[in-house]
């Protein structure tokens, strides 16, 4: 029997022991957890301190005020964002100050101006894309139907929550308050832009009837091109390809206005027009200088567009070679960034005033 009971008190201590051993290993294991919790908790908020003070600094060398710069580093944070490309692209940033206008009524709309303005956000070259209804210009047209019924509207006035639109002829104008509206609006050098809102308030101002439809980002964008174009002025020598009239295949100099990687954009003076003899489905030669680069292009006209003093023709580019398609595609590129820098450099020299 003793025998026995000494086994078992052996058998308890050795358990004990064991339990012991368990429990400091336990304990161990939790303390370096929640030591090493604690210290990346620490490195964290040390690095967002950090960060913070960084994004402040940057904040006032684009003399933005102490308050733009809490409000961004706010609603970034909030909404997981990197604060910093709430100051260099457009959509991070209208996202940001979204998120301020819903979580805070008396939001500050001159300050939000003043942002957008200071960091080069209140003008988008006519190329870019629209991220939402709060980049649409003052005096866009654009059409507004409702039931079989459009008219024709145009931007009157715009703030952080409402865009107003002026309605061009109200004859035929039904009852729109409280209505689902669509809206078509075209971009010359972008897109046709589609999208729906209610319109919340039917006003006058000035005898005009503006429709206030609240801003927001679901547009849908219908690529009117395929290849984006780019503003130009220089001088193209064309001429007909006539097989039964040779005495047609007369050079003429020409302006170029526009150009893609489909086709160009040439005008002359009304009086000129008799004088070049263009119509729709005219195959003509194209002649000009690309970067230094001699362009000799065969086109055929697919449209025409007669103003006061000038007429303006669409030429498609027919048979364009890989080479000379990339040549025209690169062009278009170097001056696309050329207008990205030249914006960038307004908005740098407002900071600098």
């Amino acid at each position: 029997m003793e025998d026995k009971a000494a086994a078992i008190k052996s058998f308890k201590a050795a358990t004990d022991t064991e339990a012991t051993d368990l429990l400091i290993v336990i304990f161990l294991v939790l303390f370096l957890i929640l030591f090493f919790l604690v210290i990346f908790n620490f490195r964290k908020a040390l690095k967002q301190k950090f960060m913070k003070k960084l994004f402040m600094k940057t904040i006032k060398e684009k003399s933005l005020p102490e308050k733009a710069g809490e409000i961004l580093w706010k609603y970034s944070t909030k909404l997981g964002r990197d604060p910093f490309l709430s100051l260099e692209v457009k959509a991070s940033f209208e996202k940001v100050v979204d998120q301020y206008i819903q979580e805070e009524p008396d939001y500050d709309e001159e300050l939000i101006k003043n942002m957008r303005k200071n960091l080069g956000f209140d003008y988008i070259p006519s190329f870019i894309p629209l991220t939402s209804t709060k980049d649409i210009e003052i005096f866009q047209s654009g059409k507004i139907s409702y039931n079989g019924i459009s008219v024709d509207v145009a931007l009157y006035d715009k703030d952080e929550k409402f865009m107003y639109w002026m309605v061009i002829d109200n004859k035929n104008l039904p009852n729109l308050k409280n209505k689902m509206v669509k809206l078509q609006l075209l971009r010359r050098d972008d897109a046709i832009y589609l999208l729906e809102g209610k319109v919340e308030e039917i006003f006058t101002e000035d005898g005009k009837v503006i429709l206030k439809i609240p801003h927001h980002t679901d547009m849908k964008r219908i690529q009117r091109r395929q290849h984006c174009r780019i503003d130009v002025n220089f001088p193209v020598n064309i001429s007909k390809i006539s097989l039964t009239e040779p005495s047609e295949n007369r050079w003429i100099t020409v302006d170029a206005k526009d150009i893609s990687g489909g086709g160009i954009r040439i005008c002359v003076q009304s009086a000129q027009r008799t004088q070049i003899n263009l119509t729709i489905g005219t195959d003509i030669w194209l002649s000009f200088q690309l970067e230094g680069k001699d362009m000799n292009l065969k086109g055929t006209v697919v449209n025409i567009i007669e103003r006061k003093a000038t007429t303006c023709y669409g030429i498609k580019f027919v048979n364009l070679k890989s080479k000379e398609e990339s040549q025209i595609l690169n062009y278009v590129k170097k001056q696309q960034q050329k207008l990205r820098n030249l914006t960038k450099q307004k908005t740098d020299n407002v900071h600098k005033i």
